[in-house]
């Protein structure tokens, strides 16, 4: 792949963007671990009431598999090859190799939530670390376990994230991990083409003190057998004999191939071996061992499955160390979604999806089952029981795999599987991902599971790393809905969102495809909320000047005012600006079941990019005398429609994202 914009160039326009931008540098705690929130199967997001505070007691770390390989070639393959989508058509497909699409190269499981995107999408990009640092993710986990350096995908992710680290957003950093083909050749490359050169170096993920390497530290064997030859990338040939060049006789130009990672590497890098969990691997054990990191594990194999979850952690100098959870396995040994240890995977019907399952937490059998994260949950449990330093996910947004002939190798004529999910008559095979129950995606897909999956993880995290408590608000503050905002400055607690979130969207997706997205308006940033004996009173902030109340969709309040998301439209059970009815009045609406009615009108105010509302306590519910209150809220500007809460995020702006709400909290 060529290598483009490593110069100093790029990094001086960064800066310069950076600079005339006028924007705060440090990173606001967004106090996203304060956020609530219900998925859309009904599990509550757990906070410090349940989880604890944060714990500070050892390190805790998260680290997700993130790949880059939805390289801009791929905008022109002739079609998209959709698994789920080819099987909804024809369930013959699912044997029957000759009723897919040809040409396809890789196929999609499913469609993302953001459709099918390319990797250097900056729309994308900025969404995905957003959503990443909401979840609590420490570290992302840069794909190159095939020797593909994607520098121009890391060269836009990297510059997303150091343009939303310096707007004062949080970011995660990021690690490689390299292990097939020639891997000392790569790794000597990463390390030349960034870390020698210190680019950027405030992103580097550090663990025992110095950039962290994920790699085969077995470099002779890797998942397609032995005897690789790892290129130096500094040979020169004429070194070798002429005595008059100048680094004749240098061992790092005259060696063409090199024998073992150079001691540069070994010096920089904290270095640990990352594989699959098997019981063995290249002959020796290796789940639950020194310095063996998993990136899952084979549940399938008794002899994995019977290791007590302590037994499968990796250790270091005697210490537990780190463990994986994934959300399933692989189509190849058939252990989806829906897979557990003690009833195995559940019979498929005719689209290779679970007939029906049993779902633990829910304590009942379900169709579709591969939406509840049966597999996932139980490896989830595991990890929190060992509790290690280091837990890694797998994957964020793969997305993709290659079909292959059946009985040969992926890309070879080498043997290969002769059956695909216990079928001898399949034409062919999927490795890694197949449809929506074989697939370790966690990022929102469109579809039945949605965010299934990300809230999941979110709320797993949280039990791991504890939460911070809920901010309480105290006292009455007396607010003047008269465009004169210093009366909010009496208010102490403030909650914030991701800044900049507005960034319109206009790039290339898979096959010819072109996304488009200029919804982005208000970039709400902060909001307060204050109390007297009569009213509540709402403040947003936002990052520039605020568009007229007439627009459509205009600074939407949504309202849990019981805290329930068994009421109302999807908890919510009132709205402020749903209809707005001049520059300086607006409505409260109530949510009746089927529509949205009018209880009353309120005033408001709003100058420059501040906006001020006030509400009668008894219009929500409460009375003057409540010493106590608890409600739930969220503002949406410029959702296309009100449909699902995952309408409120795709468009336009939200705060907080996605389906969160700020929980407001207030004592007399």
């Amino acid at each position: 792949m060529r290598i483009k914009n490593f110069g100093v160039r790029r990094y001086l326009l960064l800066g310069l963007l950076i600079a005339v931008s006028g924007i705060r540098t440090a990173a606001q705690d967004l106090m996203q671990d304060t956020w609530v929130a219900t998925d859309g199967l009904g599990r509550h997001m757990p906070t410090s009431k349940e989880v604890g505070p944060r714990k500070t007691d050892k390190e805790r770390t998260i680290g997700i598999f993130y790949v880059t390989w939805h390289t801009m070639n791929l905008e022109n393959v002739p079609v998209v090859g959709d698994v789920s989508k080819v099987l909804s058509r024809n369930s013959q497909a699912r044997i029957d190799g000759s009723l897919w699409p040809q040409n396809v190269g890789m196929f999609h499981w499913g469609e993302p939530e953001y459709g099918y995107f390319l990797s250097r999408d900056p729309y994308v990009i900025r969404h995905d670390i957003s959503m990443l640092t909401d979840a609590g993710v420490d570290v992302l986990i840069l794909d190159v376990t095939n020797a593909v350096r994607y520098w121009d995908e890391w060269n836009s992710l990297f510059d997303v994230m150091e343009q939303m680290k310096a707007e004062g957003n949080p970011v995660p950093k990021f690690c490689f991990w390299a292990y097939n083909g020639e891997v000392i050749t790569v790794v000597q490359d990463l390390y030349e083409k960034y870390y020698e050169k210190k680019l950027h170096s405030s992103l580097w993920f550090y663990w025992d003190g110095k950039p962290l390497l994920l790699c085969n530290m077995r470099p002779d064997l890797d998942a397609n057998g032995g005897g690789i030859r790892h290129h130096n990338l500094h040979y020169d040939r004429d070194a070798v004999t002429n005595k008059h060049n100048p680094h004749y006789g240098n061992p790092r130009y005259t060696e063409e191939y090199y024998s073992d990672y150079t001691s540069e590497v070994k010096a920089f890098f904290t270095m640990r071996n990352l594989w699959w969990g098997y019981y063995r691997w290249g002959g020796k054990r290796y789940v639950g061992t020194e310095d063996n990191w998993s990136f899952g594990y084979s549940m399938e194999d008794k002899r994995v499955s019977e290791l007590s979850p302590l037994q499968r952690a990796a250790t270091h100098k005697g210490s537990i160390e780190q463990m994986a959870v994934t959300p399933a396995e692989h189509p190849i040994s058939i252990t989806g979604k829906s897979w557990r240890v003690n009833t195995m995977q559940p019979p498929l019907n005719d689209h290779d999806e679970p007939v029906e399952a049993y779902v633990p937490w829910l304590d009942k059998t379900v169709s579709n089952p591969q939406a509840y994260g049966i597999y996932f949950q139980d490896r989830w449990d595991e990890a929190l029981q060992v509790d290690p330093p280091f837990i890694y996910l797998n994957d964020w947004n793969e997305w993709t795999a290659g079909k292959y002939p059946i009985g040969k190798a992926p890309g070879s004529e080498a043997p290969g599987p002769t059956s695909f999910l216990g079928r001898k008559e399949n034409t062919f095979y999927f490795v890694d991902q197949y449809n929506s129950e074989f697939n370790r995606t966690i990022s929102p897909a469109k579809g039945e599971i949605g965010d299934n999956y990300y809230m999941q993880m979110v709320q797993n995290i949280r039990r791991y790393k504890g939460a911070q408590p809920i901010p309480v608000n105290k006292g009455y503050t007396k607010i003047k809905i008269d465009a004169d905002f210093a009366d909010w400055n009496a208010v102490d607690v403030t909650y914030y969102d991701t800044r900049n979130d507005t960034l319109h969207r206009d790039f290339p997706g898979y096959a010819h495809l072109r996304y488009v997205n200029k919804s982005g308006r208000n970039d709400i940033v902060t909001s307060k909320v204050a109390i007297d004996r009569q009213n509540i009173y709402f403040h947003a902030q936002t990052s520039g000047m605020l568009t007229p109340s007439t627009d459509p969709h205009w600074m939407l309040l949504l309202i849990d005012s019981d805290s329930n998301s068994e009421t109302g439209w999807y908890g919510y059970d009132y709205i402020i600006n749903y209809q707005i009815i001049d520059r300086t009045t607006t409505t409260l609406m109530r949510y009746t079941g089927h529509k949205w009615q009018l209880v009353c009108r309120l005033p408001y105010c709003y100058v420059d990019n501040q906006l001020e509302i006030a509400v009668p306590k008894k219009k929500l519910g409460w009375n003057v005398c409540d010493t106590r209150m608890e409600f739930d809220f969220k503002w949406a500007d410029n959702p296309q429609e009100l449909r699902t809460p995952i309408s409120l995020c795709t468009h336009g702006d939200s705060a907080p994202n996605r389906r969160f709400n700020y929980r407001f909290l207030w004592e007399k």
